[in-house]
């Protein structure tokens, strides 16, 4: 049997590293959501579709840049055998896919095939603006894996928030001068460059030679990586291509700020799956299957509790929001923005079993639920979007999810037994009808609607949500207290 306080350290350790990301992404998902509204007041819908469009093929090309290389590597370097080798087999093979492909795209970029990818990006001018971010992204992204297997999980955190800062403050003066969606990716780059920088200081791991064995033992893991990789890459980006196909680029600038603000139900699930899936790969190496165990059950009671209250919100004022905070053009995205959340809600305990399942080299059975909910998703939304417009593409993304997580939750239960924590998720279902109780009360009252009153009012609901959820919940209660003992220096 484990020791007690071992467990309880491993517990301290996991919630540091994870209110650490936390935080973090607060914070990004804070200050970008104020950008956000900023760009969508100062440049228009056409302009963010634009951004958002160079975002969706620039994760797009990133798949084959990493191939599941990086996280593969991850994996090998914390089994503890040869982790400088696999450190520099990881990034050789990842900057010499990256150069063969910008060989192809160099050669072949005026094939039609090419034109009609990234014909808007072609005709912006903005198709080797991709080429110099994805070298670049390739580069920070080969590095930072190295932070994970250090256990430098705090310091990835902070460098991801200073990325996102760095990168929002470039993105709000370069816009503000009139650079628009130039001022935008110039930012995306920035930011990058700060985390190569941060890396480069912090890394415990030197390059040395490696051999095919090494490379032969990352690509038998990341090949199932890579693969269930392209199912969440294209459930986050496919979407945006498919309407531009169909709708006009200003209808990719709605979508895609329905879709930023829906990241808000998600951080609290991401928070956990960076810090644990490190972790559970060293304890499903190392045979602690009761760590594993417990680790899942907690997670997946915390991945609800920002993202249920928020659906809820959604219902109350996803119109005021939109219109309000980003424009009376964005309004029209007001149920579309419902449905997405709705999927955001479902995917918060996906991603978190299909992190669950990687780390304990399930690899095959995520890709399996993965590509099925991908399939319908892609067939949904090719066949909804020209009949219905955007809200087409959000069902295509909630059935896509849904499907998955079916598939997902059925397989999962024959190796990790998944223990439900039911008093908690009760009182997080009962402390959200309340907070969609007292909104609709003070929605009734005679209030005249502004950007400051739907603020006030997404402060309101929040504050009464996790008053309502620590005063009936004693575990949340016990962990919010453990949170404020941590010792953050360690």
């Amino acid at each position: 049997m484990s020791d007690p306080s071992e467990t309880s350290d491993k517990q301290m350790e996991v919630q540091r590293h994870g209110t650490m990301y936390l935080l973090s992404s607060a914070g990004i998902t804070a200050v970008g959501f104020l950008a956000t509204m900023f760009y969508a007041h100062w440049v228009g819908a056409g302009i963010l579709g634009q951004y958002f469009l160079f975002l969706s093929c620039y994760n797009l090309v990133s798949l084959f840049t990493d191939m599941g290389i990086g996280m593969a590597g991850v994996q090998r370097m914390c089994g503890g055998t040869d982790p400088d080798a696999y450190f520099t087999a990881s990034i050789s093979m990842r900057m010499g896919i990256f150069g063969i492909l910008t060989v192809i795209f160099v050669l072949f970029h005026n094939i039609s095939v090419f034109q009609k990818f990234f014909g808007d990006l072609n005709s912006t001018g903005l198709f080797w603006l991709l080429i110099l971010t994805l070298g670049i992204g390739t580069f920070q992204s080969s590095i930072s894996m190295a932070l994970g297997p250090s256990n430098r999980l705090g310091l990835a955190a902070a460098s991801s928030f200073l990325d996102n800062i760095a990168r929002i403050i470039i993105q709000v003066v370069s816009v503000f001068l009139g650079f628009q969606v130039y001022g935008l990716i110039g930012g995306l780059i920035a930011g990058l460059l700060v985390e190569i920088i941060i890396f480069s200081r912090y890394i415990d791991y030197h390059l040395k030679k490696f051999q095919w064995s090494h490379v032969k033992n990352i690509f038998s893991f990341s090949t199932w990586i890579f693969l269930s990789t392209v199912c969440t890459v294209l459930f986050d980006n496919l979407n945006p291509l498919i309407i531009a196909i169909f709708l006009p680029v200003s209808e990719v600038g709605i979508f895609g700020v329905c879709w930023t603000f829906s990241i808000f139900a998600l951080f609290v699930s991401t928070a956990i799956c960076n810090t644990l899936f490190v972790k559970v790969s060293r304890w499903h190496a190392s045979g602690e299957t009761n760590a594993i165990v417990l680790a899942l059950s907690r997670a997946t009671t915390y991945s609800l509790i920002f993202s249920l209250p928020i659906l809820a919100g959604g219902f109350f004022i996803s119109k005021d929001l939109l219109y309000y905070l980003y424009g009376a053009s964005f309004a029209a995205g007001a149920t579309v923005l419902i449905v997405i959340i709705g999927a955001r809600v479902i995917q918060s305990i996906l991603q978190l079993y299909t992190y669950f399942l990687l780390a304990t080299n399930h690899a095959r059975i995520a890709f399996t639920s993965s590509i099925t909910g991908t399939f319908v998703n892609i067939i949904l939304s090719i066949i909804l979007i020209p009949k219905i417009g955007l809200i087409g593409a959000a069902i295509g993304s909630l059935a896509n999810v849904f499907i998955s997580f079916i598939i997902c939750l059925y397989y999962i239960h024959g190796f990790i037994p998944l223990i439900i924590e039911t008093t908690p998720i009760l009182h997080i279902l009962e402390a959200t009808a309340g907070m969609a109780c007292v909104l609709e009360l003070i929605l009734l009252l005679p209030i005249s609607k502004s950007a400051v009153i739907t603020i006030l009012l997404v402060i309101a609901g929040a504050v009464i949500y996790f008053s309502i959820l620590i005063i009936m919940d004693e575990q949340i209660r016990a962990d919010a207290v453990r949170t404020l003992k941590i010792k953050w220096l360690q």
